[in-house]
Order: C-alpha cells, then sequence, then structure tokens
C-alpha cells in the first residue's frame, strides 16, 4: 500500500470527525471547554493543581480556532471574496478570537492575565445566530426613533443630577457635594437599579426621585416598545419575502397578479415538515389545506397510494366536504408546505372564483376517483371471497 492510498483511507474514515468539527455544535462544546479552563486559571487553587491541563486545553481551544478562522477565509478566497469577508463582523471576530492571547503572551504578561483575552471567544457565538443580524437592521431602521428616546434619557439625567446637588449638597456634601457624584444618583436611578448607596433625604429630594424613577420606567419602555415593534415588523417582512419566494414557485399560483400573490402570501404559513412525518390523518377534521412548495407527499388511498410533488395542493376536501379528512397524508422527504386556514380559504376562494372553480374542480374530480377505486376494490374483494 503507497502512501496515496494511506492518505485516502485517513480522509475517508476522518471524514465524520471532519464533519463533526465543523459544525456548530463543535464549536459551543470548544467554546464551553475554553471558557470554562479560561474561568478555572483565575482560581489559584484549581490553577495550581491543574496549571498544565488547562494551559493544554487553551492552547488547544485557541488552535481550534486559529484552524476554523482560516477555514473560513480559504471558503471565502475560493469564493472571491476573501476581502469583503476580512472586514465583515464575521472576519473580525475570526481575528479578535485568536490574536490577543498569543501578542498579550509575547508582550511579558502572564498567563493567567492574558488568557483572560479568551474571554473574547465568546464572540463566537453571534457568527451562527442569524437573528444578529436580523437585530442589526432593526437598530439600522429604528436609529432615529431609539436616538430621539436616548436624547429624552439624557435630559432628564443631567438636569435631574443638577437638581438633586442643589437640593441635597448641604445636607449629604459626600453623596451630592458634586455634580459628578449626583450623575452617579441619576445614573443608579433612572435605570431602576437602585443600589441605595446615595439616598435623597429631603422631601424635595424625595419627590425629585419619584419623578426619576418614573421617567426611567418610561424611557426604558419606549425603547423596548420600539425594539420589540421594530423585530416584528422585520420578521415579518422576512418571512413575507421568504413565502413569497416559495408562492411563485407554486404552479397554481404562477397565472396569479402581483398583488393576488401579495394577498395569499399575507395569509400563507410555511411549514417545514421533516421526512416520514404525517401531516394528515384520517378521520380528523380538516381546517386547512395544504400547498407543496418542496418535496414530496404522499396520500393513502385504497388500493394504491398516490404521491403528490412540488406544485401539488392536498387537504381541499374536507374543506369542501364535511369537513372530515378522508385519508392520511404523509411526507416521503423533506417537504416545504404552504398552510391557507379555513377562513381565509373561504375568503380567498370568494375574492378569486376562478381559482375556486380549479379547487372545487380539482376536489370534485379526486373524490370521483377515490369513490370509483374503492368501488373496484370492494368488487375484487367480493369475486375472490
Amino acid at each position: 500500500m503507497d502512501l496515496k492510498d494511506v492518505f485516502t483511507k485517513l480522509a475517508l474514515y476522518s471524514a465524520p470527525l471532519r464533519r463533526f468539527g465543523a459544525s456548530t455544535l463543535a464549536q459551543i462544546l470548544v467554546l464551553t471547554v475554553g471558557l470554562c479552563a479560561m474561568t478555572a486559571f483565575t482560581m489559584p487553587e484549581l490553577a495550581r493543581a491543574s496549571r498544565h491541563w488547562l494551559s493544554a486545553t487553551l492552547w488547544c481551544c485557541l488552535i481550534y480556532f486559529a484552524l476554523e478562522g482560516a477555514f473560513r477565509a480559504r471558503q471565502a478566497h475560493a469564493e472571491g471574496r476573501l476581502s469583503g469577508h476580512l472586514r465583515s463582523a464575521s472576519g473580525v471576530v475570526d481575528f479578535v478570537a485568536v490574536l490577543p492571547v498569543p501578542i498579550a503572551l509575547t508582550t511579558g504578561l502572564p498567563p493567567p492575565t492574558a488568557w483572560l483575552f479568551a474571554s473574547l471567544w465568546i464572540l463566537k457565538l453571534a457568527q451562527n445566530a442569524p437573528g444578529f443580524a436580523q437585530l442589526g437592521r432593526v437598530f439600522v431602521l429604528e436609529a432615529k426613533p431609539l436616538a430621539s428616546v436616548l436624547a429624552l434619557f439624557l435630559i432628564v439625567l443631567f438636569l435631574s443630577s443638577a437638581a438633586m446637588h442643589v437640593l441635597e449638597r448641604d445636607n449629604q456634601p459626600e453623596a451630592f457635594g458634586s455634580l459628578p457624584a449626583a450623575l452617579w444618583w441619576a445614573v443608579v436611578t433612572l435605570t431602576t437599579t437602585g443600589y441605595g448607596d446615595e439616598v435623597p433625604q429631603t422631601y424635595l429630594g424625595h419627590l425629585l426621585g419619584s419623578f426619576v424613577m418614573i421617567c426611567g420606567i418610561a424611557t426604558f419602555g419606549l425603547w423596548t416598545g420600539i425594539l420589540a415593534t421594530g423585530f416584528a415588523a422585520e420578521s415579518r417582512r422576512r418571512n413575507f419575502l421568504q413565502t413569497w419566494d416559495l408562492v411563485s414557485k407554486v404552479p397554481f399560483f404562477q397565472s396569479l397578479d402581483p398583488s393576488t400573490i401579495a394577498e395569499i402570501t399575507h395569509k400563507l404559513r410555511r411549514l417545514e415538515v421533516p421526512a416520514h412525518t404525517t401531516v394528515v390523518r384520517r378521520g380528523r377534521i380538516g381546517d386547512c389545506m395544504y400547498f407543496i412548495a418542496d418535496g414530496e407527499v404522499q396520500v393513502d388511498v385504497l388500493p394504491n397510494p398516490v404521491r403528490l410533488a412540488a406544485g401539488a395542493f392536498f387537504g381541499e376536501l374536507a374543506l369542501l366536504g364535511d369537513s372530515v379528512r378522508t385519508a392520511n397524508v404523509s411526507t416521503t422527504s423533506a417537504s416545504t408546505l404552504l398552510i391557507l386556514d379555513l377562513a381565509d380559504f373561504r375568503t380567498f376562494m370568494a375574492n378569486h372564483p376562478d381559482l375556486a372553480h380549479i379547487i372545487d374542480a380539482e376536489g370534485k374530480r379526486r373524490m370521483s376517483e377515490n369513490q370509483r377505486l374503492r368501488d373496484l376494490h370492494r368488487q375484487s374483494g367480493a369475486a375472490q371471497s
């Protein structure tokens, strides 16, 4: 066996390990181990007892993140976007996760201090969290309202600290004798933290403190409301675009004009279903119909099951008839389904009689075909008996 065959077999047998090493689960596992080792390194007793083991663990984690960053850069280079990757947030995180610790060690910092820079590894979580990009877009879109609330926060902060300095400086010169000291009280009170280390003693001071606490609750309530509303709107926009893309690929909807597609997109719900999962059960009450955007399902009807591919729909018989499901439907592969609820189904069909006619005709054809197959199956069973 030559060297080439050895490397080929080694690559073949190590493929599952390499796939696991590149997975998000492996990154989280290495991150957890590394942060635990860094924490233990700051505890004198553990550091003395297991210094070499902790150092080896931290170096292994650092090497893992260096290899991960190099692989990400290599992939970006292969796709012709290396420059953009290096300037992106993900590229900056790769550098920040690897470089600070070696630089700190080479400059002579003690290892327990130098390895504190390993806390920057926590930024790796942002690379695999798609919600961060969405949250960043929300901050950009809601920048003006957020800035307005920040301006209100600063106004109340400085005015309340100046007023408390005037009201309390004679009674408590150490706590409120200067504006910076009063600013500390204003920050603690306005954020509703309330450490209690600085407390007004005059009646006017109590009144001002109560006003500042109420302003703090209102300010953070405004910030929370702006971010929550913006995040919800961004999620709806993203889901709308994804659903629109799926709807436009369904042949049943391709003849619709853009306004009608937008209308049906708002009504449809997307459902990702794994393979070999039952979607509809016979005998259950039907309250929705399904459009297959991707994948395949199997309808268990006698005598032979029927398979429906992307572009087909099912579940309409229960909505057109007595609302009882007549067959079991399960996925044969991972599928993306678009769900139209009963109320939206009736509204949409009332507004678009041409589509209602198509669905009604297909439903009647399927019911007639199912009845014909059941009769043939019954007759063949009777003839055999």
